[in-house]
Protein backbone atom coordinates (compact mmCIF):
# COMPACT_ATOMS: atom_id res chain seq x y z
CA UNK A 1 0.00 0.00 0.00
CA UNK A 2 1.39 3.42 -0.99
CA UNK A 3 1.80 5.88 1.77
CA UNK A 4 0.15 9.61 1.61
CA UNK A 5 3.98 11.49 0.47
CA UNK A 6 4.07 7.84 -2.17
CA UNK A 7 1.05 9.31 -4.00
CA UNK A 8 1.92 13.10 -3.15
CA UNK A 9 5.40 12.75 -4.90
CA UNK A 10 4.21 10.79 -8.05
CA UNK A 11 1.01 13.37 -8.50
CA UNK A 12 3.73 16.24 -8.50
CA UNK A 13 5.93 14.53 -10.47
CA UNK A 14 3.00 14.27 -13.39
CA UNK A 15 1.92 17.30 -12.55
CA UNK A 16 5.03 19.10 -13.37
CA UNK A 17 5.56 17.56 -16.72
CA UNK A 18 1.69 18.26 -17.45
CA UNK A 19 2.81 21.89 -16.70
CA UNK A 20 5.96 21.57 -18.70
CA UNK A 21 3.44 21.14 -21.96
CA UNK A 22 0.73 23.65 -21.08
CA UNK A 23 3.41 25.92 -20.70
CA UNK A 24 5.76 25.46 -23.81
CA UNK A 25 4.67 28.44 -25.70
CA UNK A 26 4.96 30.81 -22.62
CA UNK A 27 8.54 29.32 -21.56
CA UNK A 28 10.40 28.49 -25.15
CA UNK A 29 12.59 31.94 -24.68
CA UNK A 30 13.33 30.62 -21.28
CA UNK A 31 13.85 26.94 -21.90
CA UNK A 32 17.67 27.03 -21.43
CA UNK A 33 17.11 28.44 -17.88
CA UNK A 34 14.68 26.02 -17.24
CA UNK A 35 17.12 23.22 -18.20
CA UNK A 36 19.46 24.93 -15.88
CA UNK A 37 17.27 24.90 -12.98
CA UNK A 38 16.55 20.78 -13.85
CA UNK A 39 20.32 20.68 -14.12
CA UNK A 40 21.00 22.25 -11.17
CA UNK A 41 18.41 20.14 -8.86
CA UNK A 42 19.84 16.91 -10.51
CA UNK A 43 23.07 17.85 -9.09
CA UNK A 44 21.93 18.96 -5.62
CA UNK A 45 20.07 15.29 -5.47
CA UNK A 46 23.29 13.45 -6.44
CA UNK A 47 25.46 16.08 -3.99
CA UNK A 48 22.59 15.04 -1.42
CA UNK A 49 22.68 11.58 -2.06
CA UNK A 50 26.49 11.25 -1.32
CA UNK A 51 27.08 13.40 1.50
CA UNK A 52 24.52 11.22 3.74
CA UNK A 53 26.46 8.81 2.50
CA UNK A 54 29.74 9.84 3.28
CA UNK A 55 28.21 12.07 6.45
CA UNK A 56 26.54 8.99 8.17
CA UNK A 57 29.45 5.94 7.19
CA UNK A 58 27.52 4.09 4.54
CA UNK A 59 29.49 5.20 1.43
CA UNK A 60 30.62 1.45 0.62
CA UNK A 61 32.59 0.77 -3.14
CA UNK A 62 29.42 -2.20 -2.99
CA UNK A 63 26.72 -0.25 -3.44
CA UNK A 64 27.28 3.72 -3.23
CA UNK A 65 28.87 4.19 -6.75
CA UNK A 66 26.44 5.70 -9.07
CA UNK A 67 26.64 2.69 -11.26
CA UNK A 68 22.73 2.01 -11.04
CA UNK A 69 20.83 2.55 -13.95
CA UNK A 70 19.17 5.49 -12.73
CA UNK A 71 21.76 6.93 -10.80
CA UNK A 72 24.01 6.71 -13.82
CA UNK A 73 20.85 8.31 -15.96
CA UNK A 74 20.41 11.38 -13.42
CA UNK A 75 24.73 12.33 -14.51
CA UNK A 76 23.69 11.77 -18.03
CA UNK A 77 20.38 13.94 -17.89
CA UNK A 78 22.75 17.01 -16.38
CA UNK A 79 25.14 16.10 -19.57
CA UNK A 80 22.49 16.13 -21.95
CA UNK A 81 20.40 19.23 -20.73
CA UNK A 82 23.79 21.46 -21.22
CA UNK A 83 25.11 20.32 -24.43
CA UNK A 84 21.79 19.91 -25.68
CA UNK A 85 22.87 16.31 -27.08
CA UNK A 86 20.59 14.06 -28.95
CA UNK A 87 22.98 11.51 -28.50
CA UNK A 88 22.67 10.83 -24.87
CA UNK A 89 18.93 11.75 -25.28
CA UNK A 90 18.71 8.33 -27.24
CA UNK A 91 20.04 6.22 -24.21
CA UNK A 92 18.93 8.13 -21.39
CA UNK A 93 15.40 8.45 -22.93
CA UNK A 94 15.33 4.04 -23.20
CA UNK A 95 17.14 4.06 -19.93
CA UNK A 96 15.09 7.39 -17.93
CA UNK A 97 11.66 6.16 -18.83
CA UNK A 98 10.87 2.62 -18.22
CA UNK A 99 13.91 2.52 -15.04
CA UNK A 100 12.55 5.77 -13.26
CA UNK A 101 9.33 5.18 -13.57
CA UNK A 102 9.36 1.24 -11.84
CA UNK A 103 11.56 2.79 -9.36
CA UNK A 104 8.84 5.24 -8.28
CA UNK A 105 6.20 2.55 -8.17
CA UNK A 106 8.09 0.29 -6.14
CA UNK A 107 10.74 2.72 -4.51
CA UNK A 108 13.52 1.80 -2.11
CA UNK A 109 13.92 4.71 0.32
CA UNK A 110 16.10 2.62 2.65
CA UNK A 111 12.99 2.56 4.85
CA UNK A 112 12.84 6.04 5.30
CA UNK A 113 9.54 8.68 5.00
CA UNK A 114 9.08 12.06 4.03
CA UNK A 115 11.15 14.61 5.28
CA UNK A 116 14.38 12.30 5.85
CA UNK A 117 16.53 12.95 2.79
CA UNK A 118 17.02 10.13 1.57
CA UNK A 119 13.26 9.80 0.64
CA UNK A 120 13.65 13.31 -0.91
CA UNK A 121 16.86 12.35 -3.23
CA UNK A 122 14.83 9.30 -4.11
CA UNK A 123 11.66 11.16 -5.68
CA UNK A 124 13.18 14.43 -6.70
CA UNK A 125 16.15 12.16 -8.59
CA UNK A 126 13.93 9.72 -10.63
CA UNK A 127 11.18 12.72 -10.80
CA UNK A 128 13.66 14.59 -12.63
CA UNK A 129 15.18 11.80 -14.61
CA UNK A 130 11.22 11.90 -15.99
CA UNK A 131 11.23 15.84 -16.26
CA UNK A 132 14.59 16.11 -17.88
CA UNK A 133 13.58 13.87 -20.72
CA UNK A 134 10.48 14.98 -21.36
CA UNK A 135 12.52 18.81 -21.39
CA UNK A 136 14.19 17.68 -24.12
CA UNK A 137 11.54 16.30 -25.70
CA UNK A 138 8.73 19.51 -25.22
CA UNK A 139 11.67 22.30 -25.53
CA UNK A 140 13.93 20.73 -28.58
CA UNK A 141 11.28 18.41 -30.01
CA UNK A 142 13.58 15.37 -29.45
CA UNK A 143 12.62 11.84 -30.19
CA UNK A 144 14.02 8.36 -30.26
CA UNK A 145 14.49 6.97 -33.64
CA UNK A 146 14.48 3.04 -34.83
CA UNK A 147 17.77 3.35 -35.14
CA UNK A 148 17.97 4.83 -31.07
CA UNK A 149 16.54 1.65 -30.09
CA UNK A 150 19.62 -0.39 -31.36
CA UNK A 151 22.08 2.16 -29.94
CA UNK A 152 20.51 1.80 -26.57
CA UNK A 153 20.39 -2.11 -26.45
CA UNK A 154 23.97 -1.31 -27.41
CA UNK A 155 25.18 0.80 -24.41
CA UNK A 156 22.96 -1.64 -22.49
CA UNK A 157 24.81 -4.70 -22.69
CA UNK A 158 28.19 -2.69 -22.28
CA UNK A 159 27.19 -1.02 -19.17
CA UNK A 160 26.05 -4.39 -17.77
CA UNK A 161 29.59 -6.22 -18.92
CA UNK A 162 31.26 -3.86 -17.09
CA UNK A 163 29.25 -3.58 -14.20
CA UNK A 164 28.72 -7.08 -13.79
CA UNK A 165 32.95 -7.60 -14.00
CA UNK A 166 32.88 -4.68 -11.13
CA UNK A 167 30.32 -6.57 -9.13
CA UNK A 168 32.33 -9.44 -9.23
CA UNK A 169 35.57 -8.16 -7.64
CA UNK A 170 34.00 -5.95 -5.59
CA UNK A 171 30.87 -8.17 -4.48
CA UNK A 172 28.43 -5.60 -5.30
CA UNK A 173 25.14 -5.81 -6.36
CA UNK A 174 24.80 -2.92 -8.82
CA UNK A 175 21.18 -2.63 -10.86
CA UNK A 176 20.47 -5.97 -9.02
CA UNK A 177 23.15 -8.37 -11.29
CA UNK A 178 24.28 -10.73 -8.73
CA UNK A 179 21.11 -10.75 -6.22
CA UNK A 180 17.67 -9.55 -6.50
CA UNK A 181 16.41 -5.93 -4.44
CA UNK A 182 15.66 -6.45 -0.30
CA UNK A 183 12.51 -4.42 -1.15
CA UNK A 184 9.31 -5.48 -3.54
CA UNK A 185 10.12 -5.68 -7.10
CA UNK A 186 8.95 -7.41 -10.64
CA UNK A 187 11.89 -9.32 -10.16
CA UNK A 188 10.33 -11.50 -6.78
CA UNK A 189 8.13 -13.12 -9.20
CA UNK A 190 11.50 -14.40 -11.38
CA UNK A 191 13.40 -17.55 -10.75
CA UNK A 192 16.76 -17.02 -8.20
CA UNK A 193 19.85 -15.90 -9.83
CA UNK A 194 21.50 -16.51 -12.36
CA UNK A 195 18.72 -17.53 -13.52
CA UNK A 196 16.61 -13.63 -14.08
CA UNK A 197 19.19 -12.57 -15.80
CA UNK A 198 18.65 -13.61 -19.94
CA UNK A 199 14.76 -12.89 -18.41
CA UNK A 200 15.77 -9.30 -17.48
CA UNK A 201 17.83 -9.21 -20.34
CA UNK A 202 14.41 -9.58 -22.52
CA UNK A 203 12.47 -7.50 -20.11
CA UNK A 204 15.14 -4.37 -21.02
CA UNK A 205 14.48 -4.68 -24.98
CA UNK A 206 10.56 -5.48 -24.76
CA UNK A 207 10.42 -1.79 -22.22
CA UNK A 208 12.71 -0.10 -24.92
CA UNK A 209 10.59 -1.92 -27.71
CA UNK A 210 7.60 -0.66 -25.60
CA UNK A 211 8.26 2.55 -24.92
CA UNK A 212 9.20 3.29 -28.71
CA UNK A 213 6.04 1.93 -30.10
CA UNK A 214 4.02 5.43 -29.68
CA UNK A 215 7.01 7.44 -31.75
CA UNK A 216 7.39 4.35 -34.55
CA UNK A 217 3.36 5.06 -34.87
CA UNK A 218 4.01 8.92 -34.76
CA UNK A 219 6.89 8.49 -37.44
CA UNK A 220 5.35 6.12 -39.95
CA UNK A 221 2.25 8.33 -40.39
CA UNK A 222 4.06 11.14 -40.83
CA UNK A 223 6.10 9.47 -43.74
CA UNK A 224 2.61 8.09 -45.02
CA UNK A 225 1.24 11.47 -45.33
CA UNK A 226 4.13 12.63 -47.91
CA UNK A 227 3.45 9.28 -49.69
Amino acid sequence: MYSKSHIISLLLILLLIVLMFLTKEKLKNNKRKLGIIISVILFIQQFLLYYWYIDTGNFTLKESLPLYLCRLSAILCIFMIVKESYSIFEVVYFWGIPGAIQALLTPDTGGFEFPHVMFLQFFVGHGAILIAIFYMMIFYGYEPKLTSVKKAIKWTFVYAFGVGIFNYIVDGNYSYLRRKPLTASPLDYLPEYPYYIPIIVCMFIFAFILVYIPFYIKQRRKVKSYQ
